[in-house]
């Protein structure tokens, strides 16, 4: 048998650590299991060492589970992060902090195994079947009352608005809970450039650049039709630099 996980179950609402320590301590898996109240407590067990996985309440005063997730992602050496809750808003976002898993309450035995196995395998270096992209090629959408892992490849742009941040493809925009300063530090990587404020576009769909007024410039993206791109003169040089213009 694989070695057991060590375990921080982290909510404010002691009946809810209670039950989830508890259904934890079930799981063959499963190895110490440690409870904390608030995410102050929280950071300070960790900072102790020895939890391998931290089982995080979404909604709690304070800094809830989504900023403390953000906090344990700039350790050194961070533990695997799932989210539980009861509600299902937060799991666009939840996915895009790389969270393993994100559990429903009221969490069910056989679902926990599930989490357990992930857990493992994320532990392992095996997080997913051979063929699946690893999820930092992936942003997490809504679409259609659906969480879907969008590949970086198939986004166009990234576009800041009043509310948030809308990705376009070629078949369609998706809204995400990420801001553009996030999404920039994820798909830079993959071939993307921040041409505006509120515009991050993926430069291997770009189709046509016009020059325009005061050393800036107009683009037009192969698949969306109806959008043309500003970069701002800020932008300019870095858009130059990177198509060697």
């Amino acid at each position: 048998m694989s070695e057991r996980i060590s375990v921080l179950v982290v909510d404010d609402e002691a009946p809810a650590r209670d039950e989830l320590a508890f259904l934890l301590q079930q799981q063959e898996l499963t190895g110490r299991v440690a409870q904390a109240a608030s995410a102050t407590a929280c950071l300070a067990m960790l900072a102790r060492g020895g939890v391998d996985a931290v089982f995080l309440d979404v909604r709690m005063p304070n800094l809830d589970g989504l900023a403390l997730a953000r906090l344990i992602g700039q350790m050194a050496r961070p533990p695997q992060v799932v989210f539980v809750t009861a509600y299902e808003d937060h799991a666009v976002e939840a996915f895009g902090l790389d969270a393993v898993d994100y559990l429903m309450k009221p969490v069910r035995p056989e679902r926990l195994g599930v989490t357990m196995q992930r857990l493992a395998r994320a532990r392992a270096g095996t997080a997913g079947p051979p063929t699946a992209p690893p999820l930092g090629d992936r942003i997490a959408v809504s679409a259609r009352g659906q969480i879907r892992l969008l590949p970086a490849a198939e986004i166009r742009v990234a576009i800041a608005d009043g509310e948030g941040v809308t990705v376009r493809t070629a078949e369609g925009r998706y809204h995400v809970r990420h801001t553009l300063h996030e999404l920039e530090e994820r798909l830079e990587p993959h071939g993307f450039l921040r041409v505006h404020r509120a515009y991050l576009v993926n430069l291997n769909h770009v189709s046509s650049i016009d020059s325009f007024f005061n050393g800036t410039y107009l683009l037009k993206l192969a698949g969306i039709a109806d959008l043309t791109v500003p970069v701002s003169r800020r932008h300019a040089a870095d858009l130059r630099a990177a198509i060697r213009l």
